[in-house]
């Protein structure tokens, strides 16, 4: 308890009307790809991304976004970054 992102205010849970679980198929539905493809535009990137458990320790999540702003957001998208990465390289 209380060390959830959710916590912080600034990660979000992505669903739709018609896909509301949170498990990996959510990544093939057209919201998950356009939020991959576009997000970093509003300074969300995706939290936990499919290759990236190793660096996040955190399973792929494609459901999860977090708010880090837009110039964090499109440095760590240029880079193919998570947040860890992008901490690292700064």
């Amino acid at each position: 308890p209380g060390t959830s992102e959710h916590n912080t205010g600034l990660a979000a849970d992505i669903v739709t009307p018609s896909y509301q679980t949170l498990n990996e198929g959510f990544a093939e539905t057209t919201a998950a790809k356009w939020m991959a493809a576009n997000a970093h535009y509003y300074g969300f990137v995706l939290r936990y991304p499919k290759d990236k458990q190793e660096t996040t320790g955190i399973i792929f999540e494609p459901w999860h976004f977090r708010y880090v702003g837009l110039e964090h957001a499109q440095k760590m998208q240029e880079n193919n970054w998570c947040l860890e990465e992008y901490l690292a390289n700064r």
